[in-house]
């Protein structure tokens, strides 16, 4: 059995760290009424967010309805699933309490109309509803302007030595004092993460003792290709700073600069020193791993992550040797990324323009409308009439013209290529 399964806490008593926040989540709960603000509960994985509403639930007998919100992503899907609740009693004859769980994880897709329904939900709830998040950041700040923000921190030091000793404890093993600020030091304060590097320790899949040394991302990635054995390529990864993530959701600058498997994207895509086969060939591998980890993010299979490296190394080193490719941060090599920009803030003030048009928002517009657009304004006759229907200023235009010089000169190229 997990221990992540086996050492949950079903009580109170036993939950580890935060406890004034959880004090202010239960007085919150004891004085609820129609109309009150929701909780949203901020905190990074690991510190007990979903364990202490299971059992805030059941101490106060309420029938807990728990939804994964960034797997219900649209308006339809929330409004299905939400509205029942607000519009009917338990079954039990309990009160009602909802959890909606990983909300961060709506706002990858922002035209779905997700958003705009929960935000209008909370205005005026008749049940509790208590929401969480890994992070405050810019996707939640719609839900903290309608929430009471509780938040949750990474488990203290000491208190996460007290746990792994008890846990060691009850399962009657001994590790040395090297092994344990080990997990300690890779566990960064999050418990669930601790449970499974406890239990990899117990079956030997810990990563020697000597290898407590992190190494950052890009000195990593380099050294991984440069490596001439397959061991030592898995201990520079085993080594690196970095982190698998969920592939569901938006991440900040920083967490996706740490994902490996994005890493090792873009220094592949940006290389040019790489035949098409061969990268079609990594790129094959790379998606084939991201399903894995969405799939285990998903299922909450914790277990399956000791096992990622593994596939990894064994799947991506021996066609990737000696083909100089290098660390890169940018999934474009830094000439087109120029380019990129430019044509962004060329073509940003026309978004709002078009979406009112289309009846879309800002970034479906950019994404899906914006091509077809410019496509139809490049064929003859259509580019005066529909300009004399948008009230456009020069600069706008002069994007626009732009634009269309762009896809007639790609489009030459492409009639020369095949005429050769």
């Amino acid at each position: 059995m997990m221990w992540t399964g086996k050492y949950r806490p079903r009580r109170f008593e036993e939950l580890v760290g935060n406890p004034e926040a959880r004090s202010h989540i239960i007085k919150w709960l004891n004085t609820w009424v129609n109309g009150k603000r929701p909780l949203l509960i901020i905190g990074p994985p690991g510190v007990g967010k979903t364990s202490f509403v299971h059992i805030l639930s059941t101490e106060y007998n309420y029938d807990l309805i728990e939804m994964n919100a960034s797997d219900s992503r649209t308006r339809d899907m929330l409004e299905s699933r939400i509205l029942p609740v607000f519009n009917n009693t338990s079954l039990y004859g309990k009160p009602m309490l909802l959890f909606l769980d990983e909300v961060d994880g709506i706002y990858r897709r922002q035209d779905t109309g997700g958003i705009e329904f929960l935000t209008r939900i909370l205005k005026e709830p008749t049940v509790p509803i208590i929401l969480a998040s890994n992070s405050r950041n810019q996707r939640i700040k719609e839900l903290t302007k309608n929430c009471r923000v509780i938040e949750f921190h990474s488990i203290p030091l000491d208190l996460s030595e007290k746990l792994l000793d008890q846990i060691l404890s009850k399962e009657g093993l001994n590790l040395p004092i090297s092994e344990k600020d080990l997990i300690l030091k890779q566990s960064h304060g999050d418990i669930r993460s601790l449970l499974n590097l406890a239990q990899s320790a117990d079956a030997q899949y810990m990563t020697d003792k000597e290898q407590m040394s992190e190494i950052d991302i890009g000195p990593a990635v380099n050294a991984f290709f440069a490596e001439t054995t397959l061991e030592g390529a898995k201990n520079i990864l085993a080594r690196s700073d970095s982190h698998y993530v969920d592939p569901r959701f938006g991440l900040s600058p920083e967490d996706r600069r740490r994902d490996i498997l994005y890493a090792f994207f873009t220094s592949i895509i940006s290389s040019r020193t790489l035949d098409m086969n061969t990268r079609a060939s990594l790129l094959e591998i790379l998606s084939s791993i991201d399903i894995w980890i969405g799939r285990i993010f998903l299922n909450r299979n914790w277990k399956l992550l000791r096992y990622l490296d593994e596939m990894l190394v064994n799947r991506i080193y021996s066609i990737s040797r000696n083909k100089g490719i290098n660390y890169s941060q940018y999934s474009f090599i830094w000439p087109t990324i120029m380019q990129v920009i430019s044509r962004s803030h060329g073509l940003k003030p026309l978004f709002p323009i078009l979406s009112v048009e289309t009846h879309s928002g800002n970034s479906s517009c950019g994404a899906l409308t914006l091509p077809y657009f410019i496509s139809i304004l490049s064929e003859e006759g259509n580019l005066e009439h529909i300009l004399s229907l948008l009230d456009l200023d020069q600069k706008q235009v002069s994007a626009i013209a732009k634009e269309i010089d762009a896809i007639q000169k790609s489009m030459s190229r492409t009639r020369l290529r095949l005429r050769g």
